[in-house]
């Protein structure tokens, strides 16, 4: 009995495993008829196909694996109405004789190289081989379905995992790398690597590339919806997944030996997206932080300005105060070298009053910038501060009507960086120069206070009048 079952099992496993077209082939050789048996392709099973895929042959050698002949057009395109249908044609001139076996989402075809003697005797014989073509047929659909809901449940298990932290804040290299972990163990690609649009050209983000392509076509276009497309159908395949968001372009090129499925396509489609978004939220994230450290930054330099500008109004003598308005400078510009020219009335010109360097009292240049008509207007002074690394002290000066500047040595020796002119309604009161011989330059909110000190400081000069 166990013998018989075990016979049973593997008579029924080598027709549902595609015994079913052996057993075919093998009753149309015992019949003596020389035909091809052949499906449409796949990519257009649904319709009038053009194109047929031989699968077997009895009595004849095909010349090709595949039939360039609009054979289907013979037959109807209604609906199955049973399990399976056999019809027969009278076909072409190159196979006269055609038999249709097909089921709701299958064909099979039959193409003898000479008409049956009955066509109907035929049919009537070919039942159960067509019944077995069945069988086989639903049996594959069902293992390509369960294969298909296989691969959706990993690829579902993939996104979850990807959800829990792709929207962590994580800087863009490291979000590079783990996109192409992502792509890399879910998708299983031969190769896979991420460059980045630089704006004229492209260059590896992440993994290793041997050739770089231009920046044109995809790579060039201005709207980059998160889709992924096909830029070379012809092994290896290449698959291009476009990620871009404001000013960041990004792009997955990923190789296959086989065209991916929809799935693949679909999960890359789904994945793009969320890559984007998570780009997004992390560039909202990214400007509310600098928002809030702006607040906050501009929060303590109100204070700071506050406490500044009430020490300088406490200075009871004109040498105090504008000792103390070279110190704020100092400590405000974080430079440890400053200048201070007043003008002088008696001598009409503006005069070295005050300096540090290296934060201590600076010796002086005694030098006279003349200025015979008076003190300079300020509608002279176009700008709230100078930036020396674009201008030099001589075309300021000049610029003011003003013969040049007298303290070259004083400012090199300082590294004067910045001159802030201390005007007020009508003229210019003083010049307050700054500089250090190694750092940065000025932040945007340090130039402010240091403008808003400088225009304070030239109202405050009346009280010394």
């Amino acid at each position: 009995m166990s013998e018989n079952i075990n016979e049973l099992y593997n008579k029924i496993d080598f027709l549902v495993n595609g015994g079913a077209l052996k057993s075919l082939t093998d009753f149309l050789a015992s019949k003596s008829i020389n035909a091809l048996i052949a499906e449409p392709s796949d990519s257009e099973s649904d319709s009038h196909s053009s194109t047929l895929n031989i699968l077997d042959a009895s009595g004849v050698v095909p010349q090709s694996l595949t039939i360039e002949d609009n054979i289907t057009k013979l037959f109807s395109r209604g609906i199955t109405r049973e399990s399976f249908e056999l019809d027969y044609s009278d076909g072409t001139k190159d196979y006269p004789g055609i038999v249709r076996i097909r089921g709701s989402h299958w064909e099979i075809y039959i193409l003898m190289t000479a008409k049956p003697s009955s066509p109907d005797g035929l049919i009537n014989e070919l039942k159960p081989y067509a019944g077995l073509i069945r069988l086989w047929q639903t049996f594959k659909r069902i293992s390509d379905t369960e294969k298909k809901l296989s691969r959706l449940s990993y690829m579902i298990l993939a996104t979850k995992n990807t959800l829990a932290s792709i929207f962590e804040p994580m800087p863009l290299q490291y979000f590079a790398s783990f996109l192409t972990d992502v792509l890399r163990e879910s998708l299983f690609p031969k190769s896979i690597v991420i460059l980045r649009d630089e704006g004229n050209y492209l260059t590896v983000f992440n993994g290793k590339a041997d050739n770089i392509p231009e920046r044109k076509g995809i790579y060039s276009s201005q709207i980059l919806p998160p889709t992924p497309v096909v830029t070379k159908s012809d092994a290896p395949v290449e698959v291009v997944l476009p990620v871009a968001e404001g000013n960041c372009r990004l792009f997955a090129i990923m190789h296959w030996d086989e065209l991916p499925d929809d799935q693949t396509m679909n999960f890359l489609e789904l994945l793009g997206n969320l890559a984007v978004r998570a780009i997004a939220i992390n560039n909202l994230r990214a400007q509310s932080q600098q928002a809030e450290a702006n607040i906050s930054t501009g929060e303590f330099t109100v204070l700071s300005l506050s406490n500044v500008l009430k020490v300088l109004r406490g200075a009871g003598s004109q040498s105090k105060f504008l000792s103390l308005l070279v110190e704020i400078f100092v400590e405000q510009g974080r430079m440890p070298n400053c200048l201070l020219a007043v003008w002088n009335k008696s001598s009409k010109g503006y005069t070295l009053s005050e300096g540090r360097t290296g934060h201590f009292k600076a010796t002086l240049d005694t030098t006279l910038l003349p200025s015979p008509n008076g003190a300079v207007s300020n509608e002279k002074v176009s700008e709230p501060h100078y930036d020396l690394s674009t201008n030099s002290p001589d075309s300021i000066f000049k610029s003011w009507g003003l013969a040049g500047c007298p303290w070259k040595e004083a400012f090199k020796s300082s590294a004067i960086k910045y001159i802030f002119p201390i005007c007020d309604d009508n003229s210019l009161a003083g010049i307050i120069a700054l500089g250090s011989s190694s750092g940065s330059g000025l932040d945007r909110s340090q130039l402010a206070s240091l403008q808003l000190i400088a225009q304070f400081a030239a109202y405050e000069f009346r009280r010394f009048e």
